[in-house]
């Protein structure tokens, strides 16, 4: 008999144990998805399920036309696979090879619990995270080699990422109906749809939903502040009143000259497209985009090389449009320039976190000075190809363009009449014009003009930590604020890391990053933006300093500052720009 009761117990053991190895199951609104259980680095049990379709593939007619709401399955989805990467060409890469696929648009899920469909209970639902991927709008994926979820999934969030549409396939437009545009943000739309209406069988909270990304993903993270689609509730499943409730823009945001929507020049640029595969109609846009939707999408997009001027500029050539609300587009994404938006006081004021890296310079920079050849060109002819690479003609008139660039080449490079990129302070220089250009400069506008005009939830940081895996262990570059999946061995960077995720998931759970209740051993209380410090003369935004090194015996450090860049963004507001309004009186400055 204790023979039989021991067989027995054992055996009970070993099929709870096998039930408890079985491939997490979940019924969506869609059809059932099997995931995978697997572990964070802490041990902790999470449950992943990669490649999940949040809308129709993109293909045939349904090219250059918003996401379609996916068609449902009847059998069982099998979503262990990263799904395949948008097509794209990643310029910043040496050799680049188009890659990817047409039929991308999939999301992928990393929960510590889930909720069986028909459970009522919804207090214990979780703060949902969702990542936009960096890129430039040409580039980036979701994979979870890239934002892999192994430190976040030691917090009590959902981790979402998504791919959407790049480059031609994801912001051509023809100025009209036909091609209005922005596909890729109306990608990210279906995807915080999708979420509305699925997260909860997931264990995640719908109504506590904050969007995060990198460069490109996080000027859509500002975007989606402005678009009345992404605060639409027509289309969901209930009275939820926005797709998001908080935003953290990291290296990005919508003044971002990489990302200041097109208008009327669209139609140039796809004439231009239209051209280059032998698309020959010009005058009706219709017969344009019916050859184009003929043509095999890896060749529109190994197209791209010929727009190039010098290495690999122009890096963004297709960028969000300005649409038309009409009959046949009634969605539009945006219907006007950001600053529009900011001026007139026409976006959701959600918590938001924005922030800069200190050597974002690099990401450009580098691809340049990599190649002896290209450094070579570029020495050669500075004072002609600099004014072009940081986009002196997208603010100001032709006439003003010389003068304007004799001062940035005197400030940055102290008056030298002819530059030679080959010693490090030169290079230091080269980067931080890029930085500032490129990133800086517009990350503090958008955070000052958003605070000036009432958004009074914002959080500003500057980035300088040097870890072991940084940009020859020296430069603080882009993407050093999230690498939250790397196999970290030096104790510093650990901290880092931990610190990072620490105050992202703070501000998921909380809506701040440094809460009272807070468990986390931050110490330093991390501070909103004050107006009061924005006066007209004296624009002391203050800002979460974040410093370190690898290398040191002292961990990093966290403190407040006041006058981020003073100098730097002193010379910048002191110049004719167009982009330099003055947020009183709401006028551009005259040039």
């Amino acid at each position: 008999m204790t023979a039989c009761k021991i067989i027995i117990t054992c055996t009970v053991l070993v099929l709870c144990n096998a039930i408890a190895k079985e491939d997490p199951i979940v019924e969506t609104n869609y059809g059932i998805v099997k995931g995978r259980e697997e572990f964070s680095s802490s041990g902790r049990t999470y449950f992943s399920f990669k490649g999940i379709p949040y809308a129709r593939p993109p293909t045939g007619k349904l090219r250059f036309k918003a996401p379609v709401e996916p068609n449902k399955w009847t059998d069982i989805l099998t979503t262990h696979e990263n799904a395949p990467h948008c097509l794209q060409k990643n310029y910043l890469f040496s050799n680049p090879t188009v890659i990817g696929s047409e039929d991308c648009l999939y999301l992928n899920i990393y929960t510590p619990k889930l909720r069986a469909r028909r459970q009522i209970s919804k207090n214990r639902l979780l703060p949902v995270m969702v990542f936009i991927h960096w890129g430039g709008f040409f580039t980036g994926f979701s994979s979870s080699d890239y934002l892999g979820p192994e430190y976040i999934m030691k917090k009590n969030v959902i981790l979402i990422t998504f791919n959407y549409r790049l480059g031609v396939l994801g912001f051509f437009s023809t100025n009209d109906d036909v091609a209005p545009g922005n596909y890729g943000l109306k990608d990210q739309v279906a995807a915080l749809k999708w979420i509305q209406n699925n997260i909860e069988y997931f264990g995640g909270n719908k109504q506590k939903v904050t969007i995060f990304g990198q460069s490109a993903g996080g000027a859509s993270v500002n975007f989606h502040m402005f678009s009345s689609e992404s605060k639409s509730k027509r289309y969901l499943k209930d009275n939820v009143t926005d797709l998001f409730q908080q935003g953290i823009s990291q290296s990005g945001t919508s003044l971002a000259l990489w990302a200041k929507p097109l208008d009327i020049t669209q139609i140039e640029l796809a004439k231009a497209q239209a051209k280059l595969v032998g698309c020959h109609e010009m005058t009706n846009t219709t017969i344009l985009v019916d050859c184009l939707r003929s043509i095999k999408a890896s060749d529109l997009v190994e197209s791209g090389d010929n727009f190039k001027f010098f290495s690999i500029d122009p890096l963004t050539v297709y960028l969000p449009s300005i649409e038309k609300q009409t009959e046949k587009n009634p969605n539009p994404f945006i219907t006007k320039q950001p600053i529009e938006y900011i001026r007139n006081k026409e976006f959701h004021k959600v918590p938001w976190i924005v922030g800069v890296v200190n050597d974002e310079g690099l990401i450009r920079a580098e691809p340049m000075l990599r190649q002896p050849e290209t450094r070579k060109a570029l020495n050669k002819n500075f004072n002609n190809l600099m004014p072009q690479l940081i986009a002196l003609p997208m603010s100001t008139p032709s006439h003003n363009i010389s003068n304007i660039w004799t001062k940035i080449k005197n400030f940055y490079f102290t008056g030298k009449g002819a530059v030679n990129i080959t010693d490090l302070y030169s290079v230091k220089s080269f980067i931080n014009l890029y930085s500032d250009r490129s990133f800086g400069y517009s990350s503090y506008q958008a955070a000052l003009f958003h605070n000036l005009k009432g958004h009074e939830d914002i959080w500003f940081y500057y980035f300088n930590y040097t870890g072991q895996y940084s940009y020859g262990n020296v430069f603080a570059a882009t993407n050093e604020d999230i690498k939250f999946d790397w196999e970290l061995k030096n104790t510093n960077d650990k901290i880092m890391v931990e610190t990072m995720i620490d105050l992202w998931t703070n501000f998921a759970i909380y809506g701040h990053p440094t809460p009272a209740n807070s468990l986390t051993s931050i110490t330093a209380q991390w501070l909103k933006l004050d107006n009061n410090l924005h006066s007209n003369l004296k624009k002391k935004i203050r800002y979460m300093n974040i410093v370190g090194s690898y290398r040191e015996p002292s961990p990093p450090q966290l403190s407040m500052e006041h006058g981020f860049y003073n100098n730097r963004f002193k010379f910048w507001e002191e110049i004719p720009l167009m982009e330099n309004i003055d947020e009183l009186n709401e006028n551009h400055v005259v040039i």
